[in-house]
């Protein structure tokens, strides 16, 4: 029973950890920054960011980009040769 459902949550953690919480966590700030309510971004105290869905949108441009690149080249390459190299 190697291809197990057991088998292929055990490889996803194994082998995509590291981008599964990168995502968690870009997903957190970006629902928070949709639901931040005006005093809390007043707080940061930034000429850039005054309006709690302008950190959503932040993160669109500087946090969003690495794991669509990293699920680009996943499929291109395949998920468990990530680390060999080729001779």
């Amino acid at each position: 029973m190697k291809n197990s459902f057991a088998g292929k949550i055990s490889n996803l953690f194994k082998y995509h950890l590291h981008i599964i919480l990168y995502s968690y966590f870009w997903l957190g700030l970006f629902i928070c920054g949709l639901a931040a309510p005006d005093w809390r971004v007043k707080e940061l105290g930034s000429n850039l960011i005054t309006k709690g869905w302008h950190l959503s949108l932040i993160s669109l441009f500087l946090v969003l980009p690495v794991p669509v690149i990293y699920y680009i080249r996943i499929r291109r390459v395949g998920s468990t040769n990530l680390g060999s190299k080729k001779e």
